[in-house]
């Protein structure tokens, strides 16, 4: 029994139960909203092209981490033992990590990368100890290892090295830490197969990001004293943020995984592309929350710049992007004609950017509202999906 005590790690098997996040598992994403806080701070706080490129390049190797620990969980037990408190730990570091974010493109990206590669060898630790205790993992557990050892190796000297090419370095450790998985499992002779929830910490780190966005949007209206401007603009923001909400749960699939882990190399890869786009889709709230609230200030009296209607219009566009790719790749699908619809409205949201020049801030975010809750009016009626 004190050997079982001394590494409880195993595979989530199921066993014809139903998962759901544990504690620990809503506990951990909840640090995530201090780091996805300081993302959108860092993007409202110092508005320029550059900020807008750092805001999404910073983003990528945030949710990377979000989704190496939370794949992790969902692969093995992690919620009892000394592996909790591991957890617990590098829930800390993740706090550590936010705080680096703001300065992390203005002369404290070695900051940023010293706690970052910290928390990565955390997860190759954490992969080492699968491979010692779970045999049937092992083939999928030592590529992991080999693969997150060499990126591991690259984010270490990028301490060292002076920018940019220590951003080189980060794109390339990503790259290969990105592309690990899909390679790992489509090559793999054996797929351990264990009972995934991983849909479910999808749809739950939406909520975040959405509960981020609403965060902008009732910021900005108090900081313009209530204007009759601002709070019709919030209105659009807040109806806007229920239609991103709406069109994500709406057709959310909670099999998704479930079934690529025991389909074939194909369901595998639709997988990957479903988990995969979830980035854009997170991004893409996030930016229009931050550009909700830069309408709200300009609805009160500040210029709503080229750059702040691109925040909120290409946010849109990377959402609509996002989740349609995401849902394209799930087991449901998406008929043709919603795929086109999206298309539509994704391309008009761009157009709003020069356009906004002559609009006002109240209506360019009233137009995308009321078109969101439009196009979900739309996916909502029942179509062919030939």
């Amino acid at each position: 029994m004190a050997h079982q005590r001394f590494h409880p790690l195993r595979l989530h098997l199921g066993k014809g139960r139903e998962r759901h996040a544990t504690w620990l598992e809503l506990f951990f994403d909840l640090v995530f909203v201090f780091a996805i806080a300081q993302l959108a701070h860092l993007l409202h706080s110092d508005l320029t092209w550059v900020s807008i490129a750092g805001f999404a390049a910073l983003f990528i190797p945030v949710w990377w981490l979000w989704i190496d620990f939370s794949y992790y969980a969902d692969q093995f037990d992690i919620d009892d033992g000394p592996y909790r408190l591991v957890m617990l730990g590098v829930m800390f570091g993740l706090v550590v990590m936010a705080l680096t974010i703001e300065d992390a493109l203005q002369g404290g990206s070695a900051d940023f990368a010293a706690i970052y590669t910290a928390l990565r060898l955390v997860i190759i630790f954490l992969y080492v100890q699968a491979w010692r205790f779970v045999p049937q993992s092992r083939e999928l557990t030592a590529r992991y290892t080999l693969s997150f050892s060499v990126a591991f190796v690259l984010w270490l000297v990028s301490i060292g090295v002076p920018e940019p090419a220590r951003f080189w370095l980060w794109a390339v450790a990503l790259l290969i830490e990105i592309s690990n998985g899909p390679i790992t499992y489509i090559t793999i002779r054996n797929v351990p197969i264990q009972k995934s929830h991983m849909d479910e910490r999808f749809g739950l780190f939406v909520i975040i990001v959405l509960g981020e966005a609403m965060v902008a949007v009732a910021t900005g209206v108090s900081q313009t004293d209530w204007q009759w401007r601002s709070v019709l603009t919030g209105m659009g923001g807040f109806l806007t943020a229920v239609s991103l909400w709406w069109m994500y749960f709406e057709r959310a699939d909670e099999s998704a995984i479930n079934k690529a882990l025991r389909g074939g190399r194909r369901a595998l890869l639709r997988s990957y592309v479903y988990g995969y786009s979830h980035v854009l889709a997170f991004m893409g709230i996030v930016a229009t929350g931050v550009g909700i609230q830069f309408a709200i200030e300009a609805a009160a009296g500040h210029t709503f710049i080229a750059e702040a209607r691109t925040v909120l219009c290409g946010g849109i566009t990377l959402y609509l992007i996002g989740v349609t790719l995401l849902q394209w790749a799930s087991p449901s699908s998406l008929p043709k004609a919603v795929i086109s619809m999206r298309a539509v409205l994704a391309l008009g949201s761009l157009c709003l950017i020069p356009l906004g020049a002559v609009m006002s801030p109240i209506a360019v975010v009233l137009i995308l509202g009321l078109s969101l809750t439009a196009l979900n009016h739309f996916d909502g009626l029942p179509l062919s999906s030939s």
